[in-house]
């Protein structure tokens, strides 16, 4: 790399300490300039007249790069004096802070804001390309939109953008999760890495949720707020408000506070709220800004709803008028917002909204709606005993003129109905079932419910009854399939698709999914189409992942066990239908016991483990995948052997005809009954059947 100063001397200074006086820091520039041109060494002054002289004297022109400067009066008017006295010399400023003191810069001074410094699209473009992950446009236009163009976010996208790569232009929400991580990563570790923030996590999050930060804002926080605000600032969190003396967090970085707000801080009714939908007489625009997101959820617009949302969330007001309104409105909004996020494929944000909507709006109707919503997505989840805690809380008698209320007693029968399905109560199932219909159904509930009669086909084995009605669906809402109501709605569909034997169907609607929901349907995939090598390699890849919802950690158990055994590992199978039954125990989940085909389940019968229900006679009956592409290879003798039993020929006749000794078609039925995990001529041909032989 070229000097770009080949003709100057370049003495750099690192940054000052919060408590820096004006004094001290000259002495460090004194220095780092001596370092660099020869000076008297018997000099014993070393402040600000010393480095005026230095200057004054040098040889080569010099240019002084100072990095992180506070930039109060006294450096500020230091830096004007030493540009005036020397026109040769160059002062490159690098500060956070701001203030009045900029006005007693030279005229033809240029200051740069974070705006000037912020990554833009083309300058992203080619950092990824340089740094071995080129994307396409509209990746690097959704990562910019996301950040702000932050360098110090842009700086760390390339580890992450490589460890997961973008698969479509469908998977919006796929890169703003790896976007959010990257900046709730910086973020907080520039918040720990501070001393002076690292005790005060709460102040710092609680201060996000206002419009713009000042020390009068921060009056109540128990914190010294001009040193408060000033490390803030230092650290690049916040920034200055034009034509304000307050400052402001970046949207990149309130984001990330508020979501790390929403799950660490519980709910404070009787201090701050994130935002009082309903205060017109506040002169806000929140509740019109509100009806947009339920209207934009409606439409399957959910990222421009979860969008809207996080501007509203940005708005914290402090209470006041009467606790009871306020309380309310803010339960409204959490309500609304928690929606929003889940079908925007934000599960945290929506448990965490939901979770504040509770308990901020408990013994009130919206608290109500809150607790059911949150039932069923424990149910969804596969956590059972949380999701029947919700839905047994205490209920007053709904109005049914309220929008919620239908909303709300719908979610409770999905709700209910996949806790049947799940302990394989599949009359129960349908008894809740019956009444609800995906057209009828709250638009925010359609996925859900498709995937809750989805779900029964499968239990019901009336796999074509679910896709019909399904693609019906579709049919009629196009505009809902969108978010996580088509990441549902494709898993359900892909796995009729598997249990009705066309692999290929089934695929092409996952195809470029990354989400965890379909990962035990990808693994089922392979498992079915003869590949357990990589339906074992996906079990490993996404059942360690710490985001794994129980139901789909123990789908991916049942599945490595299945595949271990396909492998003819039963010892590494048995860890694997260990964590499968310790779930099960857990949550009460038996339906991924008969997510297998009937050969896989009655293999995992065979090893000698206590299963919670009977998995192998349950698989069987239900035959949910009853076909599959062989997971074992037979030899041409003992495909010769398997021949012979299904034409219901005997050992000794099989000899005969294959004109070999009745000894060799022994040994030949003893491989074949170990691949087919059978254990006589009968069984062989009954798991035959189920096969899709070669």
């Amino acid at each position: 790399m070229t000097d770009p100063e080949p003709c100057r001397v370049i003495a750099y200074v690192g940054p000052s300490t919060a408590d820096s006086a004006a004094d001290r820091y000259w002495t460090r520039i004194f220095d780092s300039v001596r370092r660099c041109i020869d000076i008297d060494a018997s000099r014993t002054s070393r402040g600000f007249a010393a480095l005026r002289t230095a200057l004054s004297t040098a040889d080569t022109p010099v240019t002084l790069v100072l990095d992180g400067t506070r930039l109060d009066e006294d450096v500020a008017e230091g830096i004007g004096t030493l540009l005036a006295d020397e026109p040769t010399l160059r002062i490159v400023v690098a500060t956070r802070t701001t203030s009045s003191a900029g006005a007693g810069m030279p005229s033809d001074t240029r200051i740069l804001t974070s705006a000037d410094l912020a990554f833009t699209v083309d300058e992203t473009t080619a950092y990824l390309r340089d740094a071995g992950v080129p994307q396409e446009r509209w990746v690097v236009e959704r990562i910019v939109h996301r950040t702000g163009g932050l360098p110090a976010v842009i700086g760390r996208l390339p580890t992450a953008l490589s460890s997961a790569p973008i698969p479509g232009a469908t998977e919006l929400e796929h890169l703003d999760r790896i976007v959010d991580a990257v900046i709730d990563s910086v973020t907080a570790r520039t918040i720990k890495n501070e001393p002076l923030l690292a005790h005060l996590l709460r102040p710092v999050l609680m201060s996000a949720m206002t419009d713009s930060l000042t020390c009068a804002s921060l009056a109540e926080s128990g914190v010294d707020a001009p040193t408060f605000v000033t490390t803030l600032e230092s650290l690049g969190l916040v920034e200055s408000v034009p034509g304000s003396p307050a400052r402001a967090y970046p949207d990149a970085v309130r984001r990330s506070l508020l979501r790390r707000a929403v799950a660490d801080l519980p709910a404070e009714p009787t201090r701050t709220y994130l935002v009082v939908p309903g205060a017109v007489d506040r002169g806000s625009d929140s509740a019109a800004l509100l009806g947009q997101v339920v209207a934009l959820r409606k439409e399957g617009r959910f990222a421009e709803a979860a969008s809207i949302c996080d501007d509203l969330a940005s708005r914290a007001v402090s209470s006041s008028g009467t606790p009871e309104t306020t309380v309310v409105s803010d339960a409204a909004f959490c309500f609304q917002a928690g929606l929003t996020y889940f079908f925007a494929v934000r599960p945290h944000e929506a448990m965490g909204m939901l979770r504040r909507a509770r308990s901020a709006g408990a013994g009130t109707p919206v608290g109500e709606d809150a607790a059911a919503v949150l039932g069923l997505m424990h149910a969804l989840r596969g956590e059972g005993p949380e999701a029947r805690a919700a839905l047994s809380t205490d209920r007053s008698p709904r109005r049914h003129h309220r929008n919620n209320a239908r909303l709300a007693h719908t979610a409770e029968q999905i709700a209910a109905a996949l806790l049947a399905i799940d302990r394989l109560e599949s009359d129960v199932a349908l008894d809740i079932l019956v009444d609800i219909e995906a057209s009828t159904a709250p638009n925010e509930l359609w996925a859900l419910t498709l995937y809750a009669q989805g779900s029964l086909a499968l239990l019901t084995h009336t796999p074509m009854d679910g896709l019909r009605r399904i693609k019906a669906e579709i049919r009629k809402h196009p505009e809902l399939h969108a978010g996580y109501n088509a990441v549902l709605v494709n898993a359900i569909r892909a796995d009729l698709e598997l249990a009705l034997g066309d692999f290929d169907r089934a695929r092409n609607l996952v195809a470029d999914s990354t989400h965890l929901f379909t990962a035990p349907v990808h693994a089922r995939m392979r498992l079915l189409t003869g590949d357990p090598a990589g339906s074992e390699a996906l079990v490993h890849h996404y059942g360690t992942d710490p985001n794994c919802t129980p139901r789909q950690a123990m789908e991916l158990a049942v599945l490595g066990a299945a595949a271990a055994c396909a492998l003819g590992r039963d010892t590494e199978a048995r860890p694997h239908l260990d964590r499968a039954i310790a779930l099960s125990q857990q949550t009460g989940l038996l339906r991924p016991f008969t997510m297998v085909s009937p050969l896989m389940a009655r293999h995992l019968g065979s090893l000698g483990v206590d299963l919670p229900t009977a998995a192998e006679p349950t698989a069987l009956d239900t035959a949910t995948y009853p076909k599959s592409k062989p997971v074992v290879r037979l030899t041409p003798r003992e495909r010769a052997v398997l021949d012979g039993l299904i034409a219901g020929r005997s050992a000794r006749t099989i000899a005969k005809v294959e004109f070999v000794s009745v000894n060799t078609v022994k040994t030949q039925l003893r491989s074949l009954y170990r691949k087919l995990g059978v254990n006589s001529g009968k069984d062989a041909v009954i798991a035959a059947r189920h096969l899709m032989l070669d």
